[in-house]
């Protein structure tokens, strides 16, 4: 199996590339119908579950470590590129893997072990694409692709993604300080005009690597992105206006400001 794995040819990770394309607009619309039952949304009829913050580290680490594995052990020459884009992507992950989870203030919340599974699969499938991509694959990026006009436009929407979404996480994140419990509404910023420019900043960035490194893997974990937190972002926003009711801003909209 590994050996079949590792022998997989250019058209092959092309068309499976596709096909998960098309999975995510198939599955588009279900998405919108249905609430992940974790964070603000958690319940109990999920089946068993398992500590938040551990199933978090569960499901993203499979991100960071496959691409990681695949990139560094396939025969393709690193060029600097190559390298921006290694680096792009473990940074991202070691985030949400290693330091996200430990800034967050979730002690005693959990969520559905199905739920957790489900991201490992999505995840694996997505880092498993762009890393045999990069590490197997792809013709070489030649070192004069860093003054490519689609390598500096997609670094700097990689980049401001980035941001978007650091500083998003830390705001809320600064909303439990000193102990504080329960749901606040975040205000500044991006806050301002969305109720989730964290998840905003995550297609941002995604997109961003999609331009950068200009392939139909890349391009599908960029869809898949879309496809996934755009929704969450809509069961949060009609979540905040329930919760707080006339106190939650009217004119803010979900995740795309004065559009969504």
């Amino acid at each position: 199996m590994i050996n079949l794995i590792l022998t997989m040819n250019l058209s092959t990770i092309q068309y499976l590339a596709i096909i998960w394309i098309a999975v995510a607009i198939v599955i588009f619309p279900f998405l919108l119908r249905i609430t992940a039952p974790y964070g603000r949304h958690s319940k109990m009829n999920w089946g068993p579950m398992i500590d938040n913050k551990l199933g978090w580290i569960l499901m993203e680490s499979p991100s960071l470590l496959i691409f990681i594995l695949l990139v560094l052990i396939g025969p393709n020459h690193f060029s600097t590129p190559v390298w921006v884009l290694f680096c792009f992507w473990t940074i991202h992950y070691l985030n949400r893997s290693v330091i996200f989870p430990f800034r967050t203030r979730t002690k005693g919340k959990k969520m559905p072990i199905l739920i957790m599974l489900s991201a490992i699969f999505f995840n694996l499938v997505n880092a498993g694409l762009n890393g045999y991509w990069l590490g197997f694959l792809a013709p070489a990026y030649p070192d004069n692709w860093m003054t490519d006009p689609r390598f500096i436009l997609g670094g700097v929407i990689f980049i401001a993604g980035f941001m978007i979404n650091q500083a998003a996480d830390k705001k809320l994140i600064s909303l439990r300080k000193g102990g504080n419990d329960g749901y606040f509404i975040p205000r500044g910023g991006l806050f301002n005009y969305i109720s989730c420019p964290n998840f905003f900043g995550e297609i941002i960035e995604w997109s961003g690597f999609a331009i950068m490194a200009w392939n139909l893997s890349a391009l599908s974990f960029a869809v898949w992105t879309a496809v996934n937190l755009i929704p969450r972002a809509l069961d949060h926003h009609k979540w905040y206006k329930s919760y707080f009711k006339e106190e939650y801003p009217a004119r803010r909209k979900a995740i795309i400001p004065f559009i969504v």
